[in-house]
């Protein structure tokens, strides 16, 4: 196969090349074999400009840190609520699961239907 090699040359800040490189080694690659990637990239991405922009500049990296927190203040919520649903139950006098926070919705569901059905002697 008759491969054609062009070179690159940039210009970056010293301290900047010297942490990337130590950054490359730590990753097994070198700077060469990233770059041959990330043009890979970038060519595979010749349709999808906004993508491409994304990639450079990291916005898609503060999209993912922006899910982080949704997910984590989701997971606060679901906390919040099974403590409710527990405070709940235990004023009714139905014992609370011990894995009450590991449950699923459905899961919760199923245990609070069944302790109902227990409640009027239904659960046989």
């Amino acid at each position: 196969m008759d491969t054609t090699l062009a070179q690159i040359n940039a210009r970056i800040d010293a301290n900047l090349k010297v942490s990337g490189d130590a950054a490359l080694a730590e990753a097994g690659l070198t700077p060469t074999k990233a770059i041959r990637a990330m043009w890979g990239r970038f060519s595979s991405l010749a349709d999808q400009p906004e993508k491409i922009r994304e990639l450079v500049s990291g916005q898609q990296a503060e999209s993912s840190s922006a899910a982080r927190v949704e997910r984590d203040r989701k997971l606060a919520l679901a906390r919040e609520g099974s403590q409710i649903v527990a405070r709940s139950l235990t004023s009714r006098g139905i014992s609370v699961p011990e894995d009450l926070e590991e449950l699923s919705y459905d899961e919760l569901r199923d245990q609070v239907l069944l302790e109902r059905l227990r409640e009027r002697g239904l659960d046989s």
